[in-house]
This record gives structure tokens, C-alpha cells and sequence, in this order.
């Protein structure tokens, strides 16, 4: 569907009497009552249907919407209703002039009919126009939906390739450009061959970029509408939404973007909590890809419910990756500056020295790194310029334990592990080489680093093998830095057939990333071993296929997972490197504890660290005590514990800063420890 405004000017024959006498303002509103009904009920078929919302004498302004793949000219809008009113000369209509003829969005097409509809001197059925044009879509509380009509109606070739450098976007946006203007399309609209997935850092640049590709799609007739429907914020409970449905039906010819973040849920649930999500989704997607542009957006450091989505439609649509890139100082600079002017006035007191100061001393940028400095800039303008009266009020600084900025680091500073870091700084500098061989057409295939690590529960595997994916994203050495974590529950499934689908499905989800499977040696365990030996067949022959672009990294305990790699030899040879990772000493644990406690924002007293390190030597001595999980889970009783006696020994009075940070050695009698001074007792301690 696609929406319009535009302007009348015309003649009109009223009767004897003056145009400005009561009778005629009578006639003239009974003629555009009886107009207005007749306009509404469609021209050229139901094709076009016409709503007058402000009406004088020999001027109207009106709303077009029009049901086709067809956009509108104003010649075009003269033909037809020159054609609708030569057939109705009751109305008395003559010699039309169109003017001011503009795409708009349905929602803003919607709240001018609505205000119209409360005038007595237009008659139409709105309820009923609302529901056929699809206006009832438009709020919803399971995602948000915002509109935009891309500014730019016509892109050369040239200026596409200009703007998509001075939005940083990476190469893949010159690759599909020429696709684009190829010579050797047809320029018409026929469908949609191709859908996109843009992968961004923020949605601000994802949408910058979706701008500039509507644009050059639009320019080419790919599109005939310039309209963007923008889909954030999707929830869990987004599923048989018929809303959602609605807009990707009403977006026919236009595009719609769809931000696959998600929102309500914690990382843990994610996957589960968003399967029906997907699962509609993507068959709404399916049914309505053919003339509809969908425009998928994963943002790197939220990547939401996008590997699920992706994956499903796989087999089902044709989607390009597209990526923000990044540019140099200079190129930043002028996107900075670009973006400020665009936002508000008060960004504009900056001088360019005072921008680059903003940036640091960083050398590249991404898009998204522009857009978090952009909005830096702004909320510090509206303190320290707009409203300088506020300009010595402190903000609270919260600060988040969970951002890193810098993954390497991360890894290098993470407790003992010494060999191990050694080696898996061989493996990162294996693949940096390679990258860098195939660069320089030096290789012209990649070879498999597959990994297998090994070790009991606690001693970090998850933690270091997602800390790879996300150092070798930011080596360019990976697309996406994706970590997918998955075990048999999500290789093996129930039916015969349904194994290597679930397989190859997960290969899917984590292309450009890491697959990590962890307790691997259970696919060749358990009831049906015969399900689990099609599992790893098909690991291995994906393995091969994805050799490009899969990472995969096996993990489970050293006895069990040599046992599994002899069974099966195809799959031992496909991996290049084995990592050991040994029980933490308790010099070590005390070091990861005193760690922990440091993040959440505890002081550690040193009988404190002391008697927690003899409970560290008590309970290594045992088998599968844990490790890191062992001291985590510690620390979360003790401030259960702390908690309760917070509360005891205060009663009635008040708590300072110190009694919230302070542990004492009372604090850690809890059940973690007692469970491993007499492991003869079984349940809950008393």
C-alpha cells in the first residue's frame, strides 16, 4: 500500500446563487459530503481510494492510497480523476490542477484522516477505510513500530558508492551496488529476488545504512515505494501477531526492517523464551517475501534472536549480509559533523576541535562508533551549553561489569591458565597470519583451526572460547564474532531425518562465529547412540563445508572426550589444536574469588581472603569440586548470608556504605562448604 498527500485547485459550478451567499456554502457542503463518499469507494477498481480532509472553494487537500505496485505521478492522479469526474458531472468539477504531490507514511496518513473523520462535511465509513488500508496496525505493545520515508528519491550510481563511504559502510555495500545497478536487470518491478541483513554496532547506523540501500533500490525500481516500516523492541510474546502481519502485507513494494534484538528477556532464556517468535516470523516472513523488501538488522553486542531467524529462513529466502565498516579520522570527523547538523541545534556549538577531542585517539571508526559519540556529544550540549546552569551537577555513574573493551585484554588478564594462554595466543596469531596470507592471495583456501578443549567443570572453556570469538570479530578474522552454544539436547533430535537438519541448522547460526559444543562425548552416549553417531557425521561433513566460516570448538571432561575423538577419526583429524585446562590451585581460586568479590563491588579483609583459601584447599582435594563455579557459588551464599546478618544486626537503625561491602568470616559458614566437609550427607544441610 502505498500513501499520499497532495492539493486540488479546480473549478466548481454551483448554483444561481452567489458562491459566498448561504445557499451556496449549503449546496457545497451536501456536494462534498456526497464527494467525499464517492471518492472514498475507489477509483480505477478499489485500486485508489481518495479522501478529501480540508476543503475551500476551489482548493482541496486530500489523502491518496493507492493498492499496486505503481507509483504515483501527479499525471497520473490528474488522468484518473480527470476519468472519475467526467463520469460523475453531478459534482460539477472541472479543469483540476494536482499540486504538492508527496509520499508520506501510513501513520501519517492515518492521523490526518482521523482529524478529518471528526469534521461533518466529509461522509465515509472510517472504521471500515481504517481496517481495509491496514491502520489499525499501526500501535501495538509486543514491538514497536516507527516509519520513515527515505529522503532521497533519486541515486546515482556515483553518489551511492559516495554516500555509502561516508557512512563507513564496508565493503559489501559497494559489492551490492553494483549488483544493483547492474545493466543487466530489468528496471521494473517484479518482486523482491534478494532480502538483507545488516550487521551494526547500533541501530542508529543500521538505519543510516537501510536508508541508503532503499534509496538505490528505489532509484532502480526495485521498490516503488520510499516508505520504511521500522520493527524494534520485539518481545517474547510476539508470536500469531496478526498486527505484525498486517505491516508486512501493507508494505508491499517498500521495505521493512526489522530489528532482531528482542527485549525482556536475560541471555540464558533467550533462545527458548524467543522459538515461537522465530518460528512466526519466519513463516510470515516467507509469505509475504515475494513483494516485500525485508531489511533484518543484527546489532553485534545484542544479537538477540537474529542466528535463530537467519538460520530458519536460510533455505527458504535469498539474504546478502551487509556490514558497517569503518573509516579514518578524517572520514569520521565529516560523518560526525553530518550527523550533528542533522539532529538539533544545540549539537552545533562545537567546534571541529572539540569533535575530534570527543573521539579520542582512536584511528578508525565504525558508524557506530560515531553515532555513541554523537550522542555523548548531545546529552553533554544540553548540560554544558543549552542549559550550563546544570553544568557542575554530577551524574551517578553506574558502571557495567559485564562491557569489555577490549576482549584481548580480557583474556590476558583472566588467573593462571599460563600454558594455556600461551597457547591459544598461537592460535589467535594462527589465524591473524592466515587472514593476512589470504589477503594477499598468498592462500586461496582456508584451512580448518577447529579446537577441542578439555578440562572438568569451572576451569573457564566457555568463558575463553567466547573471548576468542569476539578477539578474532575484531581482528576481521571472523565476519560476526557469533558464539553459539549448544549440546546433544540441540544436535540429536527425536526422529530419524530430524538430526542432520538440527545440525546443520546450528552450523547455520553461528556462521561468521564460533560453534561451541560442550560435553561433546555425550553425542556417542546414551539411549540412541545410533542418533548420536548421524550427529557426528554430520558435524563432520559440516565441518568441512563451513571450513570458511564456522570456528568449532569441542568441550567436555579429558578422559571422555579422548575416548570420543578415537571413535571417530574423520572428526580427530579436523581438529588443529587440543587445549588442556587443569583444576585451578587454591592460590589461584583465592585470586578469582578476590576478583569476583572486586567487580560486585566487596573489600575483601585479609583473614577473610585467608579463611576462604582454606576452604579453596579443603575442597580441590576433591573430585569435580567445581573450580571458578565452586567460588562464584560461594560468594553468592556468603551474601545471602552477609544479607541476613545485615539485616539482624541493624534493626531499627541505619546501614552505611561499609556494612554493604564488608564480608566477615561468619559470612561463608554456608552449605557449599558444608556439603564438601562431610559429602556422606545427602539434601540440604541443616
Amino acid at each position: 500500500m502505498l500513501f499520499y498527500k497532495f492539493q486540488i485547485t479546480c473549478e466548481l459550478k454551483f448554483d444561481k446563487a452567489g458562491n459566498d451567499s448561504p445557499e451556496a456554502k449549503h449546496a457545497l457542503k451536501f456536494r462534498l459530503n456526497d464527494l467525499s463518499s464517492a471518492l472514498s469507494e475507489g477509483i480505477d477498481g478499489d485500486k485508489v481510494r481518495v479522501l478529501i480532509h480540508r476543503a475551500r472553494q476551489n482548493l482541496f487537500q486530500m489523502l491518496v492510497a493507492v493498492d499496486g505496485f505503481q507509483d504515483l505521478t501527479s499525471a497520473k492522479l490528474t488522468r484518473l480523476l480527470e476519468k472519475f469526474f467526467a463520469d460523475r458531472n453531478e459534482f460539477g468539477v472541472r479543469n483540476i490542477k494536482i499540486k504538492d504531490l508527496q509520499e508520506i507514511t501510513a501513520s501519517k496518513f492515518g492521523k490526518i484522516f482521523e482529524r478529518a473523520s471528526r469534521s461533518d462535511n466529509f461522509n465515509f465509513d472510517y472504521y471500515q477505510i481504517t481496517q481495509d488500508l491496514g491502520l489499525d496496525a499501526l500501535e501495538n505493545r509486543t514491538f514497536k513500530l516507527s516509519e520513515a520515508i527515505c529522503p532521497v528519491k533519486r541515486l546515482s550510481f556515483e553518489a551511492a558508492k559516495k554516500d555509502a563511504k561516508s557512512l563507513l559502510a564496508d565493503e559489501t555495500f559497494k559489492e551490492e551496488f553494483e549488483r544493483i545497478y547492474s545493466k543487466e536487470n530489468v528496471h521494473h518491478f517484479y518482486g523482491q529476488p534478494v532480502h538483507y541483513k545488516i550487521l551494526a554496532g547500533n541501530t542508529g547506523a543500521a538505519l543510516s545504512l537501510s536508508n541508503l540501500l532503499v534509496a538505490a533500490l528505489y532509484t532502480n525500481k526495485r521498490l516503488v515505494s520510499r516508505r520504511i516500516s521500522i520493527i524494534t523492541n520485539v518481545s517474547d510474546n510476539c508470536y500469531d501477531e496478526c498486527d505484525f502481519e498486517k505491516i508486512l502485507q501493507n508494505a508491499a513494494g517498500g521495505a521493512v526492517v526489522i530489528e532482531l534484538s528482542g527485549e525482556r528477556v536475560s541471555t540464558g532464556q533467550f533462545a527458548h523464551a524467543y522459538e515461537q517468535v522465530v518460528e512466526f516470523i519466519a513463516e510470515t516472513v516467507k509469505r509475504y517475501q515475494r513483494n516485500t523488501l525485508c531489511i533484518f538488522v543484527e546489532l553485534a553486542d545484542k544479537p538477540g534472536f537474529a542466528p535463530q531467524l537467519t538460520a530458519k529462513l536460510q533455505d527458504d529466502l535469498h539474504i546478502i549480509e551487509l556490514h558497517e565498516g569503518a573509516g579514518n579520522r578524517e572520514t569520521a570527523l565529516s560523518y560526525l559533523k553530518d550527523l550533528m547538523e542533522n539532529t538539533n541545534a544545540a549539537t552545533k556549538l562545537y567546534s571541529d576541535d572539540e569533535l575530534l577531542e570527543a573521539m579520542g585517539d582512536k584511528l578508525t571508526f565504525s558508524a557506530s562508533d560515531i553515532f555513541n559519540v554523537r550522542e555523548k556529544l548531545f546529552n553533554s550540549s544540553l548540560k554544558n551549553k543549552t542549559y550550563p546552569a546544570y553544568r557542575e551537577v554530577d551524574r551517578l555513574k553506574v558502571e557495567d561489569e559485564t562491557e569489555s573493551n577490549d576482549a584481548y585484554a580480557d583474556f590476558k588478564d583472566m588467573i593462571g591458565l599460563t600454558e594455556q594462554k600461551a597457547l591459544i595466543e598461537q592460535i589467535i596469531a594462527a589465524h591473524r597470519v592466515q587472514k593476512m596470507r589470504m589477503d594477499m592471495n598468498l592462500d586461496k583456501q582456508k584451512a580448518a583451526l577447529h579446537m577441542s578443549f578439555t578440562g572438568t567443570p569451572g576451569t573457564a572453556k566457555t568463558t575463553v572460547a567466547r573471548l576468542i570469538s569476539q578477539i578474532l570479530s575484531r581482528d576481521g578474522v571472523l565476519k560476526t564474532g557469533r558464539f553459539v552454544e549448544c549440546g546433544r539436547a540441540d544436535l540429536v533430535a527425536k526422529y530419524v531425518g530430524w538430526t542432520a537438519k538440527a545440525v546443520r541448522a546450528k552450523f547455520r547460526e553461528a556462521r561468521g562465529g564460533v560453534l561451541f559444543i560442550d560435553e561433546a562425548y555425550s553425542l556417542s552416549d546414551g539411549e540412541h547412540a545410533t542418533f548420536g553417531d548421524e550427529a557426528i557425521n554430520t558435524i563432520v561433513q559440516e565441518m568441512e563445508n563451513h571450513r570458511d566460516d564456522v570456528i568449532v570448538i569441542f568441550a567436555g571432561y579429558p578422559d571422555k572426550m579422548k575416548d570420543f575423538l578415537d571413535r571417530n577419526e574423520g572428526l580427530r583429524s579436523r581438529i588443529a589444536f587440543h587445549v588442556n585446562f587443569p583444576d585451578y590451585t587454591p592460590d589461584e581460586l583465592t585470586e578469582i574469588f578476590k576478583l569476583m568479590a572486586k567487580r560486585r563491588g566487596y573489600k575483601i579483609s585479609a583473614d577473610v581472603a585467608e579463611h576462604c583459601k582454606n576452604i579453596f584447599k579443603r575442597v580441590a582435594r576433591k573430585k569435580n569440586f567445581g573450580n571458578g563455579r565452586f567460588v562464584r557459588t560461594l560468594l553468592e551464599q556468603a551474601w545471602l548470608k552477609q544479607a541476613q546478618r545485615i539485616v539482624k544486626e541493624n534493626a531499627g537503625g541505619t546501614v552505611t556504605k561499609e556494612d554493604l561491602t564488608l564480608f566477615k568470616v561468619e559470612d561463608f559458614d554456608v552449605n557449599v562448604d558444608k556439603k564438601y566437609r562431610d559429602e556422606r550427607k545427602l539434601g540440604f544441610i541443616r
